[in-house]
């Protein structure tokens, strides 16, 4: 009886993410991606079921925690009591370590997973982000309009940061920009619109 290595499964999972974001999820070929894991085809479905099975694996941690993340954005201001150029501080930490952790894996779920059962999560997170602008920015306002703003405001800062996760920046340049491109979309909304 032959047992999985997690050493194999490691490096398939690697040179599926290195496939993936090379040709796209569509066009990435499961042979290659054995070949350049050094793996016989047959062994690769010994531990994936088939080229979804390692899309599964590749964002499954991230998919299934991102949501949360973003919802617990929503208490954040309360939990530390800070103004809001510390406030944005801290966000930009957070985005950067988010970055850090799961920067390939978002990169795959935005640009590389068209026809996939993940196509529509760049939506569902600008729903969230945006439901949470909407909340923390416009608690007092409640029409069409200030939703409306609150999403094109949150489109284009999601849009931003995925923006600054394909330049492939230094972690301190990144948190630069992240913390400007926090301030020019949320500091001071209310007041400039």
């Amino acid at each position: 009886m032959q047992y999985k290595k997690k050493e194999t499964a490691d490096k398939l999972l690697e040179e599926a993410m290195a496939e993936f974001l090379d040709k796209g999820y569509r066009t990435g070929s499961i042979t290659a991606i054995a070949e350049r894991a050094g793996v016989p085809i047959g062994n690769l479905y010994r531990y994936f079921d088939g080229k979804q099975g390692i899309l599964d694996a590749l964002v499954k941690q991230f998919y299934q925690t991102f949501p949360s993340m973003i919802e617990r954005l929503s208490y954040v201001d309360k939990e530390l009591m800070v103004d809001v150029p510390q406030l944005l501080e801290y966000l930009t930490t957070l985005v950067q370590n988010l970055i850090d952790q799961y920067g390939k894996v978002m990169i795959l779920l935005v640009d590389k997973c068209a026809t996939t059962r993940y196509e529509d999560f760049l939506d569902k997170i600008i729903d969230q982000v945006a439901n949470i602008v909407h909340i923390k920015l416009y608690e007092k306002f409640n029409s069409d309009m200030d939703r409306l703003i609150s999403k094109i405001a949150s489109k284009a800062f999601i849009h931003s940061i995925i923006d600054i996760l394909r330049l492939e920046l230094p972690r301190e340049k990144n948190e630069e920009i992240i913390l400007r491109v926090l301030n020019f979309y949320f500091h001071d909304l209310q007041e400039r619109i």
